[in-house]
């Protein structure tokens, strides 16, 4: 009898709690993290910061081609993008924040680290689209605010740039502190590290404003290079490779070429190097080019140039065409014992050594700052080939046949052609947006283009948004393109 008496006591109990749980409290999944750790959110982030190589984006780059008609091949006929990758990434960073302000002082280096993740996303959305939300966006849930405004490029660039130099002095504070940096499988929380990211990041954003530099004083484009030149403790930058921002692929997060099966079959007629990329190693004779590519199976090489044996696809060309030329083995397909020797596969560098050189060297060369640009093109060089494992005294008969031609539009075009090169299946779409710039190299026209014969300029905005935020979509049409949006519009930075 006391056995039941008290059994009913508890169930009583347990009734009275259940009773007094707020029905929101009883619909959340058991299962699910409510309040994840600063560190959890900042390790998902990093994924979202990683562009894989051997994508589409490296086809629009013209490093490869795809020749069977059954995949998509590279005809330029997008229109609209989608805003997920960049705000669904924005969205995890004001997360971030929110669970930072919580952990008090041990979650103020990811408050820093906020800042440049934002820089970094709002980048990657402007430079797509054009003028986009910023000061109004992810608010949703914080302000009730589903419609935000559109923000124009030049206020979305000079937020971004005040915002990496507030995380570079953030950071060189937390360093000095001694703080942990949890949860990064890039640099293994060395906070200098990041800082020397910062900064090259900041660099990149002022080579991308290189069209605005002599009309946007508040911008101080110029001025802005010419600090990061002469304080290198102040901005350190990434200067070497083993400071590179690069995801190195394992057994879990496996390289994108190995196969699932784990068996490597060394032939891919579909897949071959594209012509803009492999003419510009041929001509120069450039030893990467032995090791990433195989010569083309139908070509006989000059004993006294080994080069004449590889061949890249015109991007131009109808993917007939190129099949065709592929299974005559008129083209050179990738060298697969170094890329795919172990399911590791070769890191994906984001934003490396080379690129910083390079952009060093286009500065002083435009005269920005005064400078060494022959040593930083030179630099630059040598930083990318090291990447490749290209043997010292290779590198130094390249340099000798190669020399930097001075500070002028030809030794221009070699720093922006060698910067398209270090770029080969790296850093996402920079290689094209790099391009749109530049006009370097000259990127391949043909009958395989959908887009009227042109390289397009832009992604159209997302469909959503002319249901969802209509006034201010157009708005920012009318500002920008006189009500136009299409992939052929000129964005503001390139204009």
């Amino acid at each position: 009898m006391k056995t039941f008496q008290s059994i009913t006591l508890i169930l009583l109990l347990a009734c009275m709690v259940s009773a007094c749980k707020k029905i929101e409290d009883l619909q959340k999944d058991p299962a699910a993290v409510y309040d994840p750790a600063p560190k959890l959110i900042f390790t998902g982030l990093l994924m979202r910061a990683s562009d894989a190589p051997w994508s589409q984006d490296q086809r629009h780059n013209q490093y490869m081609t795809q020749n069977e008609a059954y995949y998509a091949g590279q005809p330029y006929n997008w229109t609209t993008g989608s805003y997920e990758e960049a705000y669904g990434a924005l969205r995890d960073v004001n997360r971030m924040e929110v669970e930072a302000q919580k952990a008090g002082e041990l979650g103020a280096v990811y408050l820093s680290m906020a800042k440049f993740f934002k820089a970094y996303f709002f980048c990657r959305a402007t430079a797509m689209f054009g003028d986009i939300p910023m000061s109004e966006a992810i608010k949703g849930e914080a302000d009730n605010n589903f419609q935000p405004k559109y923000d124009t490029q030049q206020a979305v660039y000079a937020q971004v740039l005040n915002w990496l130099e507030e995380a570079n002095t953030e950071l060189e504070a937390h360093a000095a502190q001694g703080a942990s940096l949890e949860g990064d499988f890039f640099y293994d929380g060395q906070i200098d590290k990041w800082r020397k990211l910062v900064n090259s990041f900041k660099l990149r954003v002022l080579m991308d404003l290189s069209k605005r530099a002599d009309d946007t004083p508040d911008l101080r484009v110029k001025e802005r290079f010419a600090e990061l030149l002469a304080n290198p403790s102040q901005f350190p930058l990434i200067l070497s490779n083993q400071d590179n921002f690069q995801l190195r692929y394992n057994t879990i997060n496996m390289y994108p070429l190995w196969p699932s099966d784990g068996i490597v079959i060394k032939r891919d007629a579909r897949n071959t190097l594209g012509a803009t990329y492999v003419d510009i190693l041929k001509e120069s004779r450039d030893p990467r080019l032995l090791i990433q590519a195989l010569p083309a199976e139908g070509l006989r090489a000059d004993p006294d140039n080994p080069f004449t044996a590889f061949q890249g696809g015109k991007t131009g060309d109808l993917q007939s065409t190129l099949l065709k030329q592929a299974t005559e083995g008129q083209l050179s397909m990738i060298n697969f014992d170094y890329w795919i020797a172990s399911p590791s596969g070769i890191p994906a560098i984001q934003l490396g050594a080379s690129e910083v050189q390079f952009a060093l060297a286009e500065g002083v060369n435009r005269g920005w700052a005064a400078g060494n640009a022959a040593e930083h093109f030179k630099l630059g060089i040598e930083e990318s080939m090291k990447f490749y494992g290209v043997p010292a005294d290779q590198i130094s008969t390249f340099l000798a046949g190669n020399p930097y031609k001075g500070n002028n539009e030809d030794g221009l075009r070699q720093i922006l052609t060698q910067k398209y090169v270090a770029f080969f299946e790296n850093s996402g779409k920079q290689a094209f947006f790099e391009q749109r710039r530049t006009g370097v190299p000259t990127f391949s026209v043909g009958p395989a283009n959908a887009n009227n014969n042109e390289i397009p300029k832009r992604w159209a905005y997302p469909t959503a948004e002319y249901s969802t935020n209509e006034a201010n979509l157009k708005e920012a049409l009318q500002r920008q393109f006189k009500g136009s949006d299409t992939q052929n519009d000129v964005i503001w930075l390139i204009k």
